[in-house]
């Protein structure tokens, strides 16, 4: 048995005869499978859109501190919307840094030194300024920052969150 035959398929069940076709059964035959093919992928593209979503990333404002609960050179440690500790720093009268909690080096926790005016990382004594450059020890790359924004008394900072769609 030949595999046609297994299949189901024999080119008397399909009416092709390769030998004498001529351009307008070539034209036929094209005109019919083209569309199944077209009507085939497209099924095809729809079915994996609808099992892969779309993922879209957007900012969230948060409301975190009042300046009136923040002094000077004080910090305030609290949770993003995805659970990951950072700490709100404010370093001026109007200016407040957020800054993610975990080292760069091996992802410890690292604090807020008022006196020092400097982030520390007791681990390997990695330090990072207010702005969470690296000043010292093995840290290879700057603490992640959030943007923060300042309304009336207000302090919000923005997280980007991934939403499907």
């Amino acid at each position: 048995m030949s595999n046609n035959a297994e299949v189901g398929l024999s080119r008397q069940t399909l009416n092709i005869n390769f030998e004498t076709m001529d351009r307008r059964n070539a034209l036929k035959t094209f005109f019919t499978f083209f569309p199944l093919g077209t009507a085939f992928a497209g099924l095809a593209a729809m079915g994996i859109r609808f099992i892969t979503p779309v993922k879209r990333e957007f900012e969230r404002k948060i409301f975190t501190v009042g300046l009136d609960e923040l002094p000077i050179d004080a910090s305030r440690r609290f949770k993003d919307l995805r659970g990951k500790d950072l700490m709100i720093v404010r370093t001026g009268e109007r200016e407040v840094k957020a800054l993610s909690t975990v080292c760069t080096h091996l992802g410890c926790s690292v604090f807020w030194q008022e006196d020092k005016k400097e982030f520390y990382c007791p681990c390997h004594q990695g330090r990072f300024d207010k702005d969470g450059k690296v000043v010292g020890g093995p840290p290879p790359k700057p603490l992640d920052s959030y943007k923060v924004e300042i309304e009336g008394d207000n302090v919000y900072v923005y997280f980007k969150d991934i939403k499907e769609v």
